[in-house]
């Protein structure tokens, strides 16, 4: 669905080039809608004020003009033939009964909306006839049709409200069966047919409105607006330099947007496309090419909760007060009812919770008429001096500030009221509603281009992916657990040097007890208790250790008035009690550790029900791919719109190396000591030997894939024999060797059959599968070597080319900077 507005079909060339964007989307069906060309609706409507004023010299030359503009639009579109005379007699015809109607309005002196409508009508009727011929003139299939046949509306001329399920009907009635022809529907936008059959026009942003409503009648897959802008932007450029388009929005961002005064896009435009998954793009009609701004209800990422900001200006805010107004039933109604009787509407609201005042901002014009109205109605009030008066304050604008990502992200008004104060600029009145979409203040006009810069500069709107406050933070770490990823990860952490983030190791924890500074564990002693871990000594025997368990850890820890605490499980216990407490104390948590999430669905559940309750958050990307970009992968294919069908491939490092080493002669025994020594293993090799791990992780992808049950031994092949078990770890690694001729054997087999040995898990939204399969040497599961893991997406978009991520997938230092990736993530780093 295409729609093109008035500065769009300015002249022939704009139209020529509105053509060739028609014909660029060619041959998927497509409908169009076209507004009048830029001027006319505003030359039509002076017609009918001079016509009812009795101008009638003033009125014969702005028909003269129009006539002559169109025709000379015609004559330079149109090849000579038919097209072009029909198109000429078209004109004529309409300009002669313009001139008649006219005549009627000079001699009754009296314009009515209902008239209005009728006269206005032509201008979107001209431009749809001329751009129908154009495209015909080009070689596509097109033709006319009126809007009356289609959108059908109450009878609010002027004003006027469509009737869904009647338009519904209509277009797909009519227009279904041209798009099933090839031929390009070219439709007049702004204007609707009342149930009598009288035009109505539809009001502001009437040609969007045709557009989605037809949008909405066809099914289509998405509207193009063409506009005389590069999409929605971040600020008005006039006032905001450096403001930037907004590559998505959700509706309701626009709406907010459109309500406090961008003007590019009006919100009635957007209510038939609701809930009906039609994105509607913004885009720019010079740059045919460039995608402008996405208007839609996908919910994008939420790293950049404030998207964008304007302003009204022209406000006056009006404020009643009074101690008698405290706990009084019904004064806010009979404001606002008083208001209401005057037709006067309120944009702003703010009511301090001792009711001892109440202000809103009221269109400045209206303002004197406002306070009369409230006079009246509290004049018994006033005279008994229950209320003390009310009072207007002219010369005020509003800011609102709008991003669905502000709700449950904290420090965004903050950072508003922090802008404005820098650049000394008084907040006379605030507005947020309880879904946090919207910030809204009142400040001075004066001062109303300043203050819009000072938050667009605070929240640096003007970069890619802008939207949060950038300020240093602090970010306190607590390791739960201390092996080689924790140490690695220390390491790691004190060589990040970011401006806008301290990070430091506030406490290490292991299974008996741990080390604790509020202040930060400096580097030396990080060192000096990785060199204890070394040597098999206890946290809880060093230097300043506490006996304790994990849970006790966290309740010494959450005592203390910590900045951000992060804790960061790195072990392979069953923490979810740890974490619980962690959450509960407001904690944010990154793990690496699987069994958290891949143990019993309720309990994995109630963790993501406590980070929610408690406004926290849980990343796990070093769960299932060491360092790879796994879980990344998949939120940002579904944040996309993609849908993830399958997921398959090589989950275990460790035993990615094992059968690598094996099938080139290895014995399995020494293999599986290797990957111990290399770090490759949990500490138990049997973990991973008995693809539990694997299994783990393949739970973990399949519930975010929307799998609703348990995982099961049999959906997992173990590779540890049944003696094998139960026995201590050193009596197992003793008899290790025992397994070798076996999978000797094993290897040849395969070998022989020109195959290779890979452990290979394969999750979907309704199975999980994880065991040894021989897969052939051709295959890319068989050219993966060592240690690296591989991840085939089957999705929506990627179905007969999936997507794969390939690389290491084991290693202390590898988990552990995906790990480090995940605390970045948390800071916004």
């Amino acid at each position: 669905m295409h729609k093109f507005g008035g500065a769009s079909l300015a002249d022939a060339a704009a139209v020529r080039h509105a053509v060739e964007i028609v014909r660029r989307h060619r041959p998927e069906p497509t409908a169009v809608v076209v507004s009048a060309m830029a001027g006319t609706t505003d030359a039509l409507l002076a017609v009918a004020r001079q016509a009812g004023a009795g101008e009638s010299r003033t009125v014969a030359s702005l028909i003269a003009r129009l006539r002559s503009r169109h025709v000379e639009v015609a004559r330079s579109l149109l090849p000579g033939g038919r097209l072009r005379a029909d198109a000429l007699l078209y004109i004529s015809d309409l300009f002669a009964e313009l001139e008649a109607l006219a005549q009627g309005l000079r001699l009754l002196r009296e314009l009515t909306p209902r008239t209005t409508d009728y006269l206005v009508s032509r201008g979107e009727r001209l431009s749809a006839r001329l751009v129908a011929a154009a495209l015909e003139a080009g070689g596509t299939r097109a033709r006319y049709v009126d809007a009356l046949d289609l959108i059908h509306t109450d009878t609010a001329f002027g004003q006027a409200a469509p009737d869904f399920a009647r338009t519904d009907r209509a277009v797909q009635r009519i227009l279904h069966p041209l798009l099933a022809k090839g031929v390009v529907p070219v439709v007049p936008g702004f204007i609707g047919a009342t149930a009598d059959g009288e035009v109505a026009t539809l009001g502001r942003g009437g040609s969007d409105l045709t557009a989605t409503l037809l949008a909405r009648g066809l099914g289509a897959a998405r509207v193009s607006l063409w506009k005389d802008v590069p999409g929605l932007l971040t600020a008005d450029p006039r006032v905001v330099p450096d403001a930037r388009v907004i590559p998505q929005l959700h509706a309701r961002e626009a709406a907010e947007l459109a309500y406090y005064g961008a003007k590019v896009l009006h919100p009635r435009a957007l209510i038939p496309v609701t809930g009906r998954r039609i994105p509607v793009f913004v885009r720019p009609f010079a740059d045919a090419d460039s995608p402008g701004t996405e208007v839609s209800e996908r919910v994008g990422p939420g790293r950049n909760p404030v998207k964008a900001l304007t302003a009204a200006g022209g406000q006056a805010l009006l404020t009643v007060t009074g101690n008698g107004m405290l706990g009084v039933p019904g004064i806010a109604a009979r404001t606002f009812g008083a208001l209401h009787g005057r037709r006067i509407s309120v944009s702003l609201i703010s009511q301090a919770s001792s009711e001892h005042s109440i202000c809103f901002s009221v269109p400045q014009p209206l303002a004197e008429d406002a306070r009369e109205g409230l006079e009246r109605e509290f004049r018994g009030e006033m005279a008994r001096g229950e209320i003390d008066g009310v009072e207007v304050s002219p010369d005020m604008a509003t800011i609102a500030v709008v991003g669905l990502g502000m709700h449950g992200t904290p420090g965004i008004a903050a950072g508003v009221f922090s802008a404005l104060a820098a650049g000394g600029i008084n907040v006379v009145a605030i507005a947020q509603g309880s879904s946090e979409l919207n910030i809204s203040v009142v400040v001075e006009a004066r001062q109303a281009a300043e203050a819009q810069r000072r938050v667009h500069a605070a929240f640096q709107l003007s970069r890619i992916a802008g939207g949060a406050v950038i300020q240093p933070e602090r970010m306190e770490i607590v390791l739960l657990g201390f092996g080689q990823i924790g140490r690695a990860l220390a390491a790691l952490i004190a060589r990040v040097r970011r401006p806008a983030l301290a990070l430091t190791v506030a406490a290490v924890i292991d299974r008996s007890g741990f080390v604790f500074d509020p202040q930060g564990i400096g580097p030396r002693r990080l060192a000096a208790l990785a060199a204890d871990k070394r040597k098999g000594r206890r946290l809880a025997e060093t230097s300043r250790g506490c006996a304790g368990t994990a849970e006790e850890a966290i309740a010494h820890i959450a005592g203390y008035a910590l900045t951000r605490p992060v804790v960061v499980d790195l072990t392979a216990d069953d923490t979810a009690a740890a974490l619980e407490a962690a959450l509960t104390h407001g904690m944010d948590l990154v793990l690496a550790n699987k069994r958290p999430l891949a143990g019993r669905r309720a309990a994995s559940e109630s963790l993501w029900q406590t980070a929610r309750a408690r406004g926290r958050r849980i990343l796990h990307e070093a769960t299932v791919g060491a360092g790879l970009p796994i879980i990344d992968t998949y939120h940002k294919l579904t944040e996309s719109g993609d849908r993830v069908e399958r997921i398959e491939g090589l989950l275990s490092g460790t035993l990615g190396y094992v059968l690598t080493e094996v099938g080139d002669g290895v014995p399995f025994s020494r293999a599986v000591r290797s990957a111990m020594r290399l770090g490759y293993t949990e500490p138990d090799p049997r973990e991973d030997l008995s693809g539990m791990d694997v299994g783990r992780k393949a739970l973990i992808l399949a519930r975010l894939l929307g799998y609703r049950g348990e995982l099961s031994r049999q959906a997992v092949e173990s590779l540890v024999p049944k003696w094998g078990r139960t026995l201590p770890l050193p009596r197992f690694l003793k008899r290790l060797a025992e397994l070798d001729g076996g999978w000797k054997r094993r290897v040849e087999a395969a070998r022989a059959q020109g195959n290779a040995l890979r452990y290979v898990a394969t999750v979907t939204p309704g199975k999980i599968a994880v065991g040894l399969k021989p897969v052939p040497l051709s295959s890319p599961l068989a050219s993966i070597k060592g240690s690296d893991n591989q991840l085939v997406f089957t999705t929506a978009r990627y179905k007969t080319n999936p997507l794969v991520i390939r690389g290491p997938g084991a290693g202390a230092e590898v988990t552990a900077a995906g790990v480090l990736n995940d605390i970045l993530r948390l800071a916004g780093a």
